[in-house]
């Protein structure tokens, strides 16, 4: 019995510990929910794959973790060889490789030329390298999309892209060879001697700033000055685009200087972008630009007087913003976040993806930084955005919203918003609107949306969908917002105002046969103006919009501050500059035509409110030029800053937003492209050349289809049937309104507002222009040599020459309204 006895007491103590271990267990668990788990930044992981083309190893792709609009193609083109067996190099150092394959489709992405999925690459010391047998499905000097996907232990599937491009790649590396080449000897004024030949140096050329040199630049502001710059890294070495004899390519690479003052070290990023036109006897730099910003190091010796010293850069890439009492100053220098306390003389690197190894993949530009909002405490809400190379989110393109909290000294995520297309594209959305108001409610314009965004609850809602460029407008302190109901620039029903610090929207309604239209804020006071329906203005059968017979400007309150109104006149055009507002004014001329007169402005008395640039300043430099500073409110008291910087991230009670609306826009948008960068996205057509037009540029579809190019463009050409060739468009001439894309595979484009000039690209490309003259009849530009142009009327069959700078002026004058055609894939 004692035994008996004895072994129930075992068992029943075995079972009370085990009973109170989970107890404990339980408790602890149940604890440790409450608190936020932190991790620290890991570092890029992902691999690299660069291709081996135009003699040389270049053309870096970044791996995504989501797939990408055909827009992140675009960055890159790749020339495969003859034999078209493209070898990849894979930098691959953290994440084993399982397999590899590749598709090549259409750059629309609706027709696929091709799967493959590759059976054997070689190892080597940093990674592999694979060779991609595209098969003979594509046509010769005809882009495609190439999507690389390897597959990963640690990520899974990953994403690279780039176009591809089947031709003589001759000329390209004659070119790119040019700019690299072009690039090293800019260090060494002896060689650079060679470089004076290309420059086209212009007195009017601002020589005050080291951030940008072009070729009008001098000579000394090409080869550095008194800096001492020298490259302290690999050059990355893209090809943006070739189109013929012209082409773009990009040169990256970090640079250092010592200061002569301090003896410290100054680390520099240098990007190049040249576009050049090849001959047979030379190549010709038609256009370059070099951008060089200062990486800030947050050192003792940029704390200096009343000022923090962020050097050499751009202003669109520097920010300061002041907590209420102004103790604390939030700013942005280059890509990262920083903080001042002017009391304690405290500074806070707040965000950086930047490492300290110099390893490219966390050294990537393709994102930046703003900030919401700054406390008093040192705590700060702001925003992430672009391609995440480094954490949680490395290998995605889309917008993190985040809050540094001084207490723990760590950064806590807030949402994550995928994004599909490019980091330029992102960018312009967010320059449009980024507003965070007292009740945490985050207003953001991305993809023709303005959406609403509860920081607390993280539900969101659509503010306004399918914005046109012309149906919206911001206030300078993006803290008012007013939109067209309707989708047309020419006006809506109905016009909405909506005060984003509160989140109450009001109301204008332009009346029975009226439309009202947003034409831009004075500091917050909203300027519109009102057409009838009945005075609608039809050009060649296109409606060019409704005049407006008024433009007013209303306060906060929706009280009417100024009316504008001219019996007889009408407002075709308005642009508002800070307190001043210029009007395009136009008079009847017939039943719906109009005739251009003077011009008018309304100079307002309104407050322009606080800019961008306030808090920030900058001085000459003898040596550096214009250095940009974060300005204080007073001396720096200590010569030793101490600086922290966040020890970990949460991610725990981040949540994923997908933002995304039913409603599309049908219009086209036209990509221009200056000095090898992005420089608009439009649906006007004209305007997508005029900014193309000034830096050598040229202006894409969203597939990344080359619709127009400055510098491709034979010195004569002949089209030798116009009548023939100009059928593709005059199947659809009749019905056309808009630029689009028919179902047989041509490309009808308003050149409207394009110059006679301009439009010889698509008499170059085979395609005659319709330009039209007095009541509907047109004529059909046909050919150009350096002296004439070749007209053709199809009326009379007649054909003949008239002089460039005549009939440039002659079209001028009947308003440069041209249509013209490709026939695409």
């Amino acid at each position: 019995m004692y035994q008996i006895v004895k072994r129930i007491g075992i068992l029943f103590g075995i079972f009370a510990t085990a009973l109170l271990i989970y107890f404990m267990i339980g408790n602890r668990n149940r604890s440790g929910a409450e608190e936020t788990v932190y991790v620290a930044l890991q570092d890029a992981s992902l691999p690299t794959v660069y291709a081996e083309t135009c003699g040389r190893t270049m053309n870096r792709m970044a791996g995504y973790r989501q797939e990408m609009d055909s827009s992140v193609a675009g960055e890159l083109l790749t020339l495969i060889p003859e034999d078209r067996k493209l070898v990849l190099d894979i930098q691959n150092r953290e994440d084993a490789i399982t397999a590899i394959h590749y598709d090549v489709r259409s750059m629309d992405r609706q027709r696929l030329i091709e799967r493959t999925d590759l059976e054997n690459w070689t190892t080597t010391d940093s990674g592999i390298q694979a060779q991609l047998p595209i098969q003979n499905l594509i046509a010769r000097d005809q882009e495609y999309l190439l999507q690389i996907t390897l597959e990963t232990e640690q990520h899974g599937s990953v994403y690279y892209y780039t176009r591809i491009l089947w031709t003589d790649s001759a000329r390209a590396q004659a070119m790119v060879d040019l700019a690299v080449n072009f690039s090293e000897k800019t260090f060494d004024p002896a060689q650079a001697r060679e470089l004076a030949s290309y420059l086209e140096t212009n007195t009017s050329q601002d020589e005050n700033s080291y951030h940008r040199t072009t070729i009008h630049s001098s000579f000394s502001r090409l080869t550095w000055g008194k800096l001492g710059m020298q490259p302290s890294g690999e050059f990355q070495v893209a090809l943006r685009e070739l189109d013929g004899a012209m082409s773009s390519v990009q040169v990256k690479y970090p640079a250092v200087r010592q200061d002569e003052e301090t003896g410290e070290s100054e680390i520099y990023e240098v990007e190049e972008n040249f576009t050049m036109k090849w001959n047979e006897l030379r190549i010709y730099l038609m256009d370059y630009e070099r951008d060089v910003n200062q990486i800030f190091s947050g050192k003792d010796a940029d704390y200096s007087g009343k000022r923090i010293l962020l050097g050499i850069t751009d202003e669109s890439r520097v920010e300061a913003r002041k907590s209420p009492s102004g103790s604390v100053i939030a700013y942005r220098a280059g890509r990262e976040l920083w903080t001042y306390d002017q009391k304690s003389g405290h500074a806070v690197k707040v965000f950086s993806f930047r490492g300290k190894s110099g390893d490219v993949r966390e050294n990537d530009s393709r994102h930046d930084t703003r900030i919401l909002s700054v406390g008093d405490d040192g705590s700060i809400e702001f925003l992430v955005y672009g391609y995440m190379n480094r954490g949680e989110h490395e290998g995605n393109m889309g917008i993190a919203g985040y809050v540094y909290q001084t207490e723990a000294n760590a950064l806590e995520e807030r949402f994550f918003i995928p994004y599909s297309g490019s980091f330029t594209e992102l960018e312009e959305d967010l320059n449009q609107l980024v507003c965070l108001n007292p009740s945490g409610m985050l207003y953001l314009y991305l993809k023709h949306a303005v959406y609403g965004i509860d920081l607390e609850s993280r539900e969101n809602m659509v503010v306004a969908d399918r914005l046109e460029k012309g149906s919206y407008a911001v206030s300078v302190d993006q803290k008012r917002f007013a939109w067209q109901s309707g989708r047309s620039q020419g006006g809506a029903g109905v016009l909405y105002l909506m005060d984003l610090e509160t989140g109450q929207s009001q109301e204008i309604d332009g009346g029975v046969g009226e439309n009202v239209r947003v034409l831009g804020f004075v500091g917050r006071d909203l300027v519109y103006g009102t057409a009838r329906e009945s005075d609608r203005w039809i050009v060649n059968g296109r409606t060019e919009e409704e005049p407006m017979y008024n433009v007013k400007i209303v306060n906060d309150q929706m009280e009417v501050e100024t009316t504008y109104q001219k019996e007889g006149y009408y407002i075709s055009r308005v642009s508002v500059e800070e307190s001043r507002i210029h009007l395009d004014r136009v008079v009847r001329s017939g039943d719906q035509s109009y005739a251009p007169t003077v011009e008018d402005t309304i100079v307002c008395n309104a407050d322009i409110g606080q800019g961008r640039m306030d808090g920030i300043g900058w001085y000459a430099s003898p040596t550096k030029g214009r250095v940009y500073f974060v300005q204080l409110d007073g001396e720096v008291r200590s010569r030793s800053i101490r600086t922290s910087v966040p020890d970990e991230i949460s991610y725990e009670k981040a949540d994923v937003l997908n933002l995304e609306t039913d409603r599309t826009l049908g219009n086209m948008e036209f990509y221009a492209y200056a000095s090898g960068q992005l420089r608009l996205v439009t649906m006007d057509f004209a305007s997508a050349i005029q900014t193309a037009y000034e830096g050598m540029g040229y202006v894409t579809d969203s597939y990344h289809r080359l619709l127009w190019s400055r510098v491709d463009r034979s010195v004569t050409r002949t089209i030798r049937d116009p009548q023939t060739a100009f059928a593709p468009l005059f199947r659809h001439l009749d019905e056309f309104t808009g630029s689009q894309k028919y179902a047989d595979g041509v490309l009808v484009l308003d050149g409207r507002g394009c110059s006679m000039m301009q439009m010889l690209y698509f008499i170059d490309q085979g395609t005659p222009v319709v330009a039209y003259t007095e009541n509907g009849g047109y004529l059909l530009l046909c050919g150009y040599d350096a002296y004439n142009v070749t007209i053709f009327n199809p009326a009379t069959g007649e054909m003949y020459k008239a002089g460039l700078n005549d009939s440039t002026e002659y079209f001028r004058r009947l308003g440069n309204d041209f249509v013209c055609a490709l026939v695409v894939e």
